[in-house]
């Protein structure tokens, strides 16, 4: 589902806005600042020895197509699990060298982590940098849930808790018969047209919407049709009936 990475990203532009990279002291909308990594958890080279970091990785997980209607044409609205990986780490020694793992809880870090639920909530919701990602779906939210992480056998409770939103997309329909081959992200269905064109301030959100343009399959070309002709023959049995003949010429220009 071609949605579900447009989802993504605009979650990311969302949460980490392209326009803020570039400045000297941006305002993020989240504790997390620029640390929110799309599909992975980025590597953590940079870490004071006191420091403690909150983290966002964002992933899409699974997704479904239901039909709109019983009979008719083949309409789906779409549904995708939006998780996010929020997680507070820090730095110890461990064989002799630095180590950076998630934190031990306590009062700072749930409360850091529950500061950042809520403004990952707020940003989606209604927050300014997440505009594009309210033009992609349809709130409110089938579900959004969160759950605590543990580690070891011992199950013990730890920095980390990951929020899992089920996601209505907006449904987007592939253009019919398009008169020339489209190139780039012209190739992409009209809705997702328009997300890709905003998400291209930010070279690497253009990119990958470039790539994934380029895989997006399209209609067969339409076929010229310059005149169409109807003849209606007499019904059997009926005597003195001609035919019935029609025909439109110019339909091309």
């Amino acid at each position: 589902m071609l949605a579900r990475t447009f989802l993504r990203l605009c979650t990311l532009e969302a949460l980490r806005p392209s326009s803020l990279l570039a400045e000297p002291a941006p305002a993020w909308p989240t504790l997390a600042a620029q640390y929110v990594s799309d599909s992975r958890i980025d590597p953590i080279d940079d870490l004071g020895a006191d420091e403690r970091r909150p983290l966002i990785g964002v992933f899409t997980e699974d997704s479904s197509l239901n039909k709109i209607a019983q009979a008719g044409p083949q309409f789906y609205f779409g549904e995708v699990d939006l998780v996010f990986e929020l997680s507070v780490v820090q730095q110890f020694s461990a064989d002799g060298g630095p180590v950076v793992d998630f934190a031990d809880t306590d009062a700072a870090s749930e409360a850091q982590l529950d500061a950042l639920e809520e403004q990952v909530f707020f940003c989606l919701h209604g927050g300014p940098t997440g505009s594009l990602f309210r033009k992609m779906v349809k709130l409110p939210f089938a579900e959004w849930v969160s759950s605590v992480q543990r580690s070891g056998e011992e199950a013990i409770r730890i920095a980390r808790r990951t929020l899992r939103g089920r996601i209505r997309v907006k449904e987007s329909c592939y253009d019919a018969a398009p008169a020339t081959m489209p190139a780039g992200l012209d190739r992409l269905p009209a809705g997702l047209r328009e997300i890709a064109q905003a998400l291209g301030v930010s070279t690497y959100l253009a990119d990958l919407a470039r790539g994934v343009a380029a895989a997006t399959p399209v209609m067969p070309l339409r076929v010229p049709i310059d005149r169409v002709g109807l003849t209606l023959a007499p019904q059997p049995g009926v005597s003195d009936t001609k035919p019935i003949e029609a025909s439109a010429d110019n339909l091309d220009e």
